[in-house]
């Protein structure tokens, strides 16, 4: 608009006065505006100025006031303080175990249990128990031999070792199984026949009551008697073994085992088998022209035998 004044007012001194008058309006315009400009840095410069000083004075006056007194902190000190330190390594939060037990906290250890029993013992190796049951024969036999080589010798000598006046032994015999005996599994058998008495053993023999082929000793007079068995037995390997599995042996008057009086032990048999002695020893009763002999029951689920030399004797001690 001004273009089209000063064209319609231009002077007569032609294009020049045209081109002057624009310019100086806008470096008026310029200078208006680096003004504008100017004062808004000038503002801007001011504000940022009074931050950065509000917030020197805020940090000093937090130190200050940490080092004077922390009674007289103000709610912005306290809030920066707390921001500054949270975010250090003591402050930090650990989770904890979030497990808790459902019975409380655990209570003392109770007494200790009675002891257990006992286990039991190791089992004996094969050749161990034929030792020991080797062992344990020969033993019983030359026990009953020195009893009576001790009888007869005190009979001979007229001399009582137990009694100021000797007694004389009137009945007594010893006697081995001729040949070794085979009883069936779940079966009872009477032992014979027995050998003869050897010249060594004719000393032992007083009276002809003892009856070889039967086995059988028959009392000549009533008394006490003192009888004996040694037996020696084998059992062979046996695929079931049960707890009831046992021999027993017996000295029986009249044979009835069950109703009179008898001498019997019980042994149990292992199953790998081997062989095994029984002893029979002890004091019967006898009425004259009652006999004895010896018995096997065999309660196992094999044959066993009862070998050869196994004894059997017996001796009068008194009526």
């Amino acid at each position: 608009m001004l273009a089209r004044l000063s064209q319609g007012r231009s002077p007569p001194g032609g294009a020049g006065g045209m081109l002057l008058l624009p310019l100086p309006l806008g470096l008026m315009m310029m200078m208006m505006m680096a003004v504008t400009v100017a004062g808004v840095d000038t503002t801007e410069s001011g504000e940022s100025q009074e931050i950065l000083e509000d917030d020197e004075a805020a940090s000093t006056e937090i130190q200050e006031s940490e080092s004077s007194d922390l009674s007289r902190m103000s709610p912005l000190s306290s809030w920066l303080i707390f921001r500054r330190n949270s975010n250090k390594a003591d402050n930090r939060r650990t989770k904890g175990s979030r497990r808790t037990s459902k019975h409380g906290l655990p209570g003392p250890p109770g007494p200790p249990g009675p002891q257990g029993p006992p286990g039991p013992p190791a089992p004996l190796l094969p050749q161990q128990q034929e030792l020991i049951q080797e062992l344990q024969l020969q033993l019983r036999v030359l026990f009953l031999l020195f009893l009576l080589i001790l009888l007869l010798l005190s009979d001979m000598a007229g001399v009582c070792l137990l009694c100021d006046h000797p007694p004389r032994v009137s009945t007594s015999f010893l006697s081995r199984l001729l040949q070794t005996v085979i009883i069936s599994r779940r079966s009872l058998l009477e032992l014979q026949p027995f050998s003869k008495p050897s010249d060594s053993e004719q000393s032992f023999q007083r009276g002809q009551t003892f009856n070889a082929s039967t086995g059988r000793y028959t009392a000549a007079v009533s008394g006490f008697y003192q009888l004996t068995a040694s037996l020696l037995i084998e059992s062979g390997d046996r695929a079931q073994v049960r707890l009831r599995d046992s021999v027993r042996a017996a000295i029986c008057i009249e044979s009835l085992c069950q109703s009179n009086l008898s001498v019997e032990s019980v042994m149990g048999v292992a199953a790998a088998g081997g062989t095994f002695s029984i002893l029979l020893t002890g004091t019967l009763y006898l009425q004259a022209g009652e006999y004895v002999s010896v018995f096997v029951d065999n309660a196992t689920g094999s044959s066993i035998s009862v070998l050869q030399d196994s004894l059997f004797s017996g001796i009068l001690l008194g009526v």
